[in-house]
C-alpha cells in the first residue's frame, strides 16, 4: 500500500515536472520568435531603399502569420457572430483584416528607433500565453502585452501560438472594437456595419 502510495506520488510529481519544462519551453521559444519577427520588421522599416507601399507591403507580410485576424474578427462581433451567412462572415472577416492591416501600417509611420523588450511570459493556461513588453522611446515607456492562443489545428501559413489581442497600456484593442461595434449595431444594421469598415479599407 506504500508503495502505491509512493509511486502515485512520484508520477504526479512527474507530470508536474514535465508539464512545467514543456511550458518553460514555450515561453522561450515564443519569446525568441517574438524579438526574431521584431528585429525583421525595424530592419524592414529602417530600409530607406524601400518606397513606403514596399515598406508596408513587407512588414504585413512579416507580421501576419503572428495574428490570427480572423479569431478577432470573430471575436469582436460576439453573438452577432452566429447570425451572419457564410457569405457576410467571410465578407466582413476580409474587411477586419484589411483594416487591421492598414492600422498597423499607419503605426508604423510615427516609428523612430523606439526599442522594444519583453518584461516576461507567462503561460497563463495550456492553450494560452501572455507576452508582456515595454514599448521604449526617449519619453516614456509604454507596457503593450500581447495575448496568444494555440488552436487546436495548425493553420496554413500561420504560427503555432497566435496573437488575438493585444492591450496598449492596459487597453485592449479587442474589447474595444467589440464595444464600438456593438454600439454601432444597436440602432444600424450589419450590413452597414460592413459598408463603413468598406469605406474606411
Amino acid at each position: 500500500m506504500i508503495n502505491k502510495v509512493v509511486k502515485n506520488i512520484l508520477l504526479v510529481c512527474i507530470i508536474f515536472v514535465f508539464t512545467q519544462n514543456l511550458q518553460a519551453n514555450n515561453n522561450v521559444e515564443l519569446k525568441e520568435h517574438f524579438l526574431s519577427k521584431i528585429d525583421d520588421v525595424i530592419v524592414t522599416v529602417k530600409n530607406k531603399k524601400l518606397s513606403k507601399d514596399e515598406r508596408n507591403s513587407n512588414i504585413i507580410e512579416i507580421v501576419t502569420p503572428m495574428f490570427d485576424f480572423e479569431l478577432m474578427a470573430k471575436l469582436s462581433l460576439g453573438k452577432m457572430w452566429k447570425k451572419l451567412s457564410k457569405e457576410d462572415k467571410k465578407k466582413f472577416v476580409e474587411l477586419y483584416v484589411d483594416r487591421m492591416k492598414k492600422s498597423y501600417s499607419s503605426k508604423i509611420d510615427s516609428y523612430s528607433d523606439e526599442k522594444i523588450e519583453v518584461k516576461k511570459v507567462k503561460q497563463v493556461k495550456k492553450n494560452r500565453i501572455v507576452l508582456t513588453t515595454d514599448f521604449i522611446n526617449e519619453k516614456e515607456s509604454l507596457e503593450i502585452v500581447y495575448k496568444y492562443h494555440k488552436p487546436k489545428k495548425p493553420k496554413e501559413h500561420k504560427d503555432t501560438w497566435l496573437i488575438y489581442d493585444v492591450e496598449i497600456v492596459g487597453v485592449s484593442i479587442l474589447k474595444t472594437d467589440k464595444a464600438q461595434f456593438k454600439e454601432f449595431l444597436q440602432t444600424k444594421t450589419i450590413i452597414e456595419l460592413m459598408e463603413a469598415l468598406s469605406k474606411k479599407s
